[in-house]
């Protein structure tokens, strides 16, 4: 063995002891060992999966987007308009100029800071017609943004337009990093999500999960939150769970914690596990059949209204939803209380088969007609079907069954090959009149192929009303001549209800979504 240089030799026996000895005065130094923390996840389930991750560019709207950004405005448990990114707003007298004075010391995902040039860039970028945003449309009435300073934006509008602060606190509003388009290219909305938000994108597996992680800089909540601090756990993972019976199973089992929109038929089987909470309130949603109102027979409005009156709503509520629903007869839910038509029973149309076949005979159908009732496959739906079905036979009209899963199911409302079919919607605002019935919205979303020039008029009109209080009358000129004309058939308002398994605490129901960082925690064995 060759020499080498500055080694001092030392028995092995005096190393090892030495060793030893300083291990044990370590040990002395740093008391009884500790177990790591165990990482705190709550898993949600959904039935499909977006197809996107980006606010701006997406037709469907993940729940993910909502913890992902932070939007100027926020809404509280009583769906008041409060400060988020913006700490307050001005209105000029004639209402055209919006200025938002912008929260300072707010960083995005990257450590960038947030200043007005992303809000400038968000909704240039989704008004701009080369981006294709579906969300464009709504803010139809901005003419332009401008920077003030780095934390003041002024928003300028083409006509008043009372409605802004509910567009800007949409999901579809989440304050994107100006130029993340340029510097992630594709990559942006699949491998790469930046936003300022409580949680921070970790990684989407297509058709299986979504995983964030909380966003330990965050520190700029809403004041009306009761934690304006990061989440209280680690991770939320929203998983992709298509079959219904699957998604029941997993609450069940515990590998799932939170479900949204629980099946009215599983209720009180889980209302009877007392390993799960049950959460109940009343919803911004609204089941309806619709018809394609350019195809013959439904093109007539005698027809239209025949069917209104060919449908037993009690009956649906009791038995297919359990209670857990009460009959529709209007266009809007009674949640949104301003909007809603309060004379919307009275002036619908009640259950009463000899009128529905008295109306079928005047329309020159007095043998009734065969047609297709269109429904996706699962267990409501095609219930509520088999009921429809047995209620329109009756009076005459014959139904065959044509049931789809979700992707193909609006693969046939694009192509236009509806004839009666079910539908729900979830939207708390009136303008999902204007989604679904301007004649501009054809062919799709305007799934039930309604341009009419009078419902153009008066949704355009309500729109662009100089008050929110003018607004919301105007859009009850709306739902009155909706009803009259019998464009859609409403049936049921289903109740919200959540399922949560009891590790999850701190839980509160949000009128429109979960705030997962408002203080909400899980128990770890």
């Amino acid at each position: 063995m060759g020499k080498m240089k500055g080694f001092l030799r030392v028995p092995v026996f005096v190393a090892s002891m030495t060793v030893l000895l300083f291990g044990v005065f370590g040990m002395m130094l740093m008391g009884p060992p500790t177990m790591a923390a165990e990482k705190k996840v709550i898993v949600q389930a959904m039935d499909r999966d977006p197809d996107i991750l980006d606010t701006i560019k997406a037709a469907w709207y993940s729940d993910a987007l909502i913890y992902l950004h932070d939007r100027l405005v926020s809404r509280d448990y009583n769906f008041g308009y409060r400060p988020g990114l913006a700490t307050s707003w001005d209105v000029s007298g004639d209402g055209l100029v919006w200025t938002f004075h912008l929260r300072q010391g707010v960083t995005f995902h990257d450590g960038t800071p947030f200043t007005a040039k992303d809000v400038k860039w968000t909704i240039d970028t989704i008004k701009d017609p080369k981006t294709a945003s579906p969300f464009a449309g709504d803010l139809k009435a901005i003419d332009k943004v401008k920077i003030v300073d780095d934390y003041t934006v002024q928003v300028f509008l083409k006509y008043p337009f009372p409605n802004l602060l509910f567009n800007l606190s949409n999901t579809a509003s989440g304050i994107q990093k100006a130029g993340c388009y340029d510097k992630y290219g594709d990559d942006y909305g699949i491998k790469v999500v930046i936003g300022t938000g409580p949680f921070m994108f970790k990684e989407w597996v297509r058709g299986d999960r979504i995983v964030l992680v909380k966003n330990p800089n965050y520190h700029w909540g809403p004041e009306w939150m009761s934690n304006q601090g990061p989440p209280l756990f680690d991770e939320l993972v929203i998983r992709t769970i298509p079959e219904e019976s699957s998604r029941i199973m997993e609450l069940v089992t515990g590998g799932v914690h939170v479900l949204r929109d629980v099946p009215p038929l599983q209720v009180d089987k889980l209302k009877n596990n007392p390993e799960i909470n049950i959460f109940t309130e009343q919803s911004t949603r609204l089941g309806y059949l619709a018809y394609a109102c350019d195809k013959k027979p439904f093109d007539n409005v005698l027809v239209r209204r025949a069917i209104n009156h060919a449908v037993d709503r009690d009956t649906i509520v009791k038995y297919i939803f359990n209670g857990h629903a009460t009959p529709a007869y209007g266009y809007l839910p009674p949640a949104l209380k301003d909007e809603y038509l309060a004379e919307s029973e009275k002036l619908g149309y009640k259950y009463d088969p000899a009128k529905a076949k008295a109306l079928l005979a005047e329309a020159g159908f007095s043998k009734g007609f065969e047609t297709t009732l269109s429904a996706e496959n699962d267990s409501t739906s095609k219930r509520l079907a088999e009921v429809l079905q047995a209620q329109l036979a009756d009076v005459g009209i014959k139904a065959k069954i044509q049931l789809y899963d979700s992707a193909s199911y609006v693969a046939m409302l694009k192509a236009g090959q509806q004839d009666l079919f079910i539908r729900l919607y979830s939207w708390p605002n009136a303008d999902i009149l204007d989604w679904f019935l301007l004649s501009s919205q054809f062919p799709y979303p305007n799934h039930s192929r309604w341009c009419d020039p009078k419902t153009d008029e008066l949704i355009n009109s309500a729109a662009s009303a100089p008050t929110w209080e003018k607004r919301a009358q105007g859009y009850k000129e709306v739902q009155r001549h909706l009803i009259e004309q019998a464009v859609w058939c409403p049936i049921y308002i289903p109740d919200m209800m959540l399922a949560v398994r009891k590790e999850v605490i701190n839980f509160k129901i949000h009128p429109w979504m979960i705030q997962y960082s408002d203080g909400i925690d899980i128990k770890t064995k």
